[in-house]
């Protein structure tokens, strides 16, 4: 993905892209804070729900993807708070708070909730990184040019997770063999899938978000919450099909619409 020296929509279109603090209204400042501080929360709270299962999947390739994976996710994060350093105290502050978090205490519900087997880990893959790949896909090219930098790198990265989990799921439903290893077939695929879907929908937050419309006026992200929720569905829900599992109801146990 290339990256272009002018912002490419939102009020600031045609502009070159912003570098520097300096640069920055206080509107955009708040609103990219908040959107780095949170996308930075999911990386390590993800590492902490990955890393006990670094070395309990079934195969050589699974305990390696699952380190890979977590390296990943702390690298992505560790990016995003040098990112929050620039900022000044305030966002020392902010990239400091992120590296005392545990479970129960990150900002976004999904991350606070364990994974209970290596079924879980697959079905997280398959759907939460998923949830991942559309956010950071929504800030490729954005105004603020070094995130556009990083995202030629993240996306990729967040695809290949999301793609092992994807794999992994199908090979739950069809493949004897991984099976056989996993102690596990269909019916503990469409749990882990009934289990992460409701919270994969509410991680794109409120489909009335003002900060939403913000982000995407300051040419940050590029779609709003409710537009990526339905393109992750739109994703989603015929991989769901095709193995010949059922779509959970996208209002069912759902915490924010």
């Amino acid at each position: 993905m290339r990256v272009s020296r002018s912002v490419q929509w939102g009020s600031l279109n045609g502009m070159r892209k912003v570098e520097t603090p300096e640069q920055m209204t206080d509107e955009y400042r708040s609103t990219l804070l908040k959107i780095v501080y949170a996308l930075a929360s999911t990386e390590f709270a993800s590492v902490e729900q990955h890393h006990r299962w670094i070395n309990q999947g079934p195969t050589a390739e699974d305990r390696f993807i699952q380190a890979q994976i977590a390296a990943d996710e702390a690298h992505q994060g560790f990016i995003d708070c040098r990112m929050l350093r620039h900022f000044g105290e305030e966002g020392e502050e902010m990239a400091d708070k992120l590296l005392t978090l545990r479970m129960g205490q990150h900002p976004i519900a999904a991350f606070n909730v364990p994974m209970e087997s290596w079924v879980d880990v697959v079905g997280f893959c398959f759907c939460m990184d998923l949830v991942a790949w559309h956010h950071l896909r929504a800030m490729e090219d954005c105004s603020y040019a070094p995130l556009a930098r990083e995202m030629t790198t993240m996306v990729g990265e967040e695809k290949f997770h999301a793609s092992f989990g994807a794999r992994r799921i199908k090979d739950l439903v069809r493949d004897a063999r991984y099976q056989k290893l996993c102690q596990a077939g269909p019916a503990e695929a469409q749990r882990t899938i009934d289990k992460w879907y409701p919270h994969s929908l509410d991680t794109f937050g409120s489909a009335t978000s003002k900060f939403s419309e913000l982000a995407v006026a300051c040419g940050i992200r590029r779609w709003g919450n409710e537009e990526l929720r339905q393109m992750w569905r739109k994703d989603i829900d015929p991989q769901i099909e095709k193995l010949g599992l059922k779509v959970p109801d996208p209002e069912k146990n759902r915490l924010i619409h």
